[in-house]
């Protein structure tokens, strides 16, 4: 499970995680919890967070990027 953080532009975090291969699992506030079917979810959660903060709208968003 990868888990993220975000408070603003929750769709545009939602967007990128769906387009690296996540499935959305439930939404909560600015939870957002996701399935990686790849099940290598450390991996995963770094390259998202190496992605996020590359993005030019996202580079200054606080966001954070876990797994459970």
């Amino acid at each position: 499970m990868v888990i993220i953080n975000a408070p603003l532009k929750a769709d545009l975090f939602q967007t990128l995680a769906e387009e690296a291969g996540l499935k959305l699992v439930s939404k909560t506030g600015m939870k957002m919890m996701f399935e990686n079917p790849e099940k290598n979810d450390s991996e995963k959660a770094a390259e998202l967070k190496k992605q996020f903060k590359a993005n030019e709208n996202l580079a200054a968003v606080f966001f954070q990027v876990t797994t459970d």
